[in-house]
């Protein structure tokens, strides 16, 4: 009797040792936060790193990864959803710029990366330029890279998960480097794509939107309740069919009775079972 209350005890202890009022932040044993530096600007990052389950159980394995923005938004609806959905998939999450001005909010830099450059930046005040060309090379540059050099990743099958503005970065990356990835989900994307398009096909008249040496495949959707936006990816849409291009499969979605807040988690779900269906063919 004195054994069994002994252990009790014991296995009490690490609950009575706090006060009440007290807390302890949850930390996600299973993901890897490392930092990274831009290494044409040196402006510093974090990657959100989440590897298999059964990741180490070989030594020859590649795995498919998924690249998403707004990593601190996004990490625990993924994450979750990979699980069930999408187990042998490594997700990696790419942070807003950690080294910013106290007075910026820690997401700013997003405004920044996630925008392409259109000619109105020109006479802009500076603080809405658009920076997404150096945002994709630093992906491709330093992020992918260090992923494929220390993880079993396959090159040939990278996706990128992006929302909001995060979904503008994809549309900018799938036209500007649709080589990037294999997979593009673009959720909700912001209605700058009108523009971004509209000064593509200027820019290029007489050729493509976008040229796609490989098999590209893109789900885009947007919430039902998104009435302006909705119209403004329906264009997108309907430019990319009308384009014909023999390499692109499209999947276009409305998420029911969704606005711009609420679209977010049924989108993920929807879209990490889209993709295990792709990666399963």
């Amino acid at each position: 009797m004195k054994k069994r209350l002994l252990v009790a005890f014991l296995l009490l202890l690490p609950i009575t040792a706090l006060k009440a009022g007290e807390h302890k932040a949850l930390e996600l044993s299973t993901i890897q936060v490392i930092p990274i530096q831009d290494s044409s600007n040196g402006r510093e990052y974090e990657l959100f790193v989440k590897l298999p389950e059964k990741y180490e159980k070989s030594d020859t394995k590649k795995h498919p990864v998924i690249y998403y923005t707004d990593a601190l938004w996004a990490v625990e609806m993924l994450s979750a959803t990979t699980e069930y959905a999408l187990e042998d998939a490594i997700l990696v999450g790419i942070s807003w710029q950690k080294d910013i001005a106290d007075t910026e909010k820690e997401w700013s830099s997003r405004y920044r990366d996630f925008k392409p450059a259109f000619a109105s930046d020109n006479i802009d005040n500076g603080s809405n330029k658009g920076e997404a060309h150096k945002h994709l090379a630093f992906i491709r540059n330093d992020v992918i890279k260090y992923i494929e050099s220390n993880y079993r990743a396959n090159p040939d099958n990278r996706t990128y998960f992006g929302y909001s503005f995060g979904g503008l970065f994809g549309v900018y990356a799938l036209i500007s480097q649709p080589d990037t990835f294999q997979n593009y989900i673009i959720g909700s994307p912001s209605r700058l794509i009108g523009t971004y398009m509209d000064s593509r096909l200027e820019s290029k008249p007489n050729k493509p939107l976008m040229d796609l040496p490989k098999q590209t495949n893109v789900f885009i959707a947007y919430g039902a309740l998104e009435k302006e936006l909705g119209a403004t990816v329906e264009r997108f849409v309907s430019e990319l069919k009308n384009q014909k291009l023999a390499n692109l499969s499209l999947e276009p979605a409305v998420i029911e009775s969704a606005n711009h807040t609420t679209v977010f988690p049924k989108l993920s779900v929807r879209s990490i079972y889209w993709l295990s269906d792709k990666l399963k063919h």
